[in-house]
Order: C-alpha cells, then sequence, then structure tokens
C-alpha cells in the first residue's frame, strides 16, 4: 500500500523538471530509449511505501512530445535523493 503524497522536498504531481541523469526506458510501443540529461518530462505521482523504499516519485520523460512519446523513470529512497535526478525546470 501508498499514500498520495501532494509535494515532497518541493516537487508536486505535474511539476514541469528536467533529468540530470542519463535515463533509460521503452515508449509505450516497447520501444527502447536512453535519453541524455537534460530532456525535459514531468512528475506523475509522489508515494510513500511503507518498504525500503520510501518515497517514490514517478517521472514522465519525453521522447517526442509533439507525438506523444515517452518513456516513465520511478526514482525512490533506495536509489538516493530526488534532486541527484531531477530538477524543476
Amino acid at each position: 500500500m501508498s499514500e498520495q503524497l501532494k509535494e515532497w522536498r518541493g516537487f508536486t504531481p505535474n511539476q514541469k523538471v528536467k533529468t540530470l541523469i542519463e535515463t533509460k526506458g521503452a515508449d509505450h510501443e516497447d520501444v527502447e530509449h536512453t535519453m541524455p540529461p537534460g530532456t525535459e518530462g514531468f512528475i506523475d505521482n509522489i508515494e510513500r511505501y511503507s518498504n525500503d523504499q520510501g518515497v517514490v516519485v514517478t517521472v514522465v520523460i519525453w521522447v517526442d512530445s509533439s507525438r506523444g512519446r515517452a518513456i516513465v523513470n520511478a526514482f525512490d529512497e533506495l536509489d538516493g535523493q530526488i534532486e541527484q535526478f531531477v530538477e524543476a525546470v
């Protein structure tokens, strides 16, 4: 079970962000993409879990925003501080 958070460490759902690291993932057609640091996206949701993951920030990272192509990455507290991975735009 998780608890939806409206804010965490200054981040909020639907907030525009850019990545600080290379990100990888498959889009909705299962095509794998590697995106460079600086790629823009937005926070889809922020959830707190009772297990070791702690808070998980799910980020939609645009591959081609004009065509609605994106990958989704989830960053949790086991990965490190969220500020190492994304920053507000």
